[in-house]
């Protein structure tokens, strides 16, 4: 069953997806930030990362994800767990990959208060 609420996706870099409604050049720098966050390996600089709105919303998911999946590592194995609060982990990315809570005007959600990269142009009403 398809997910109603999830954006659109025009492909995949490196196996994670990108949204549609990005000119070829903003799918570029989509493209590089993935290519950062996967070369990334200390969860509390993901975290950091994912939080922030300024990167894109792609990117942003695979961070957390990310930071997520360290986290549930060191938890499984009974090693130290990296000090990041794992809600506001998924509060600081609540929406992304949502049409619902996509914002029309910025590269965010409409959760996300402060930063975003504003949009060349309003998304396009897909409902």
């Amino acid at each position: 069953m398809e997910d109603d609420d999830a954006i659109p996706v025009v492909g995949l870099h490196k196996g994670v997806p990108l949204e549609d409604q990005q000119s070829d050049a903003r799918l570029a720098l989509v493209r590089a930030e993935i290519d950062h966050v996967l070369n990334m390996t200390d969860a509390v600089a993901l975290f950091d990362y994912a939080g922030d709105a300024w990167h894109s919303p792609e990117s942003r998911q695979l961070a957390a994800a990310m930071a997520e999946s360290m986290w549930a590592v060191a938890s499984e194995t009974r090693a130290n767990r990296p000090p990041i609060d794992l809600d506001r982990l998924r509060a600081s990315t609540a929406g992304l990959g949502s049409r619902r809570w996509r914002d029309p005007w910025r590269h965010a959600s409409l959760l996300d208060v402060a930063g975003g990269v504003e949009r060349e142009r309003r998304l396009v009403d897909e409902g």
